[in-house]
């Protein structure tokens, strides 16, 4: 009895996929998608790369109309820059944050990536939101933070 069993099984299992691996007969094509390239960008949350060396604290303090630091603990951060772009003056705001600030959604801003020996966060504000960075050890190290930010619609 159970030789019988096993193969008519194995046919009912084999049947039933080979069945629902079929694509639908009825002639219906899927409506192709075009998308533009525009479109393409609005979809994806912008990606903003911060680099620096850091030897003590501060806080990065991100709103629509500005871009500041302040700083907390030890030696001011060297060699900060965003998007690839040196940030040499702290206390004003950069020219590539003016250029995007206005076309995404600072609420929703969360960190993808983070390299450094120490603490990274952020947190939401009223205003856009802080990167907090803090690097205790003996000596400078160096950091690099991708924070993603939605596009507005």
């Amino acid at each position: 009895m159970k030789s019988i069993f096993v193969p008519i099984f194995l046919c009912f299992f084999f049947l039933a996929g080979a069945i629902a691996g079929t694509p639908p007969k009825h002639g219906k094509k899927k409506k192709e998608q075009t998308t533009s390239i525009q479109e393409t960008i609005d979809a994806h949350p912008k990606l903003l790369r911060i680099t620096a060396t850091f030897d003590g604290s501060g806080r990065f303090q991100f709103t629509r109309e500005t871009l500041t630091y302040d700083h907390k603990q030890w030696s001011r951060p060297t060699e900060v820059s965003i998007d690839g772009e040196p940030w040499n003056d702290l206390t004003v705001t950069p020219g590539p944050w003016n250029d995007i600030s206005h076309h995404i959604d600072l609420s929703k801003a969360w960190i993808v990536k983070r390299e450094g020996r120490d603490t990274v966060a952020l947190e939401s504000t009223p205003d856009g939101f802080d990167l907090y960075v803090a690097d205790s050890p003996n000596g400078a190290a160096e950091y690099s933070i991708v924070i993603a930010i939605p596009r507005l619609p």
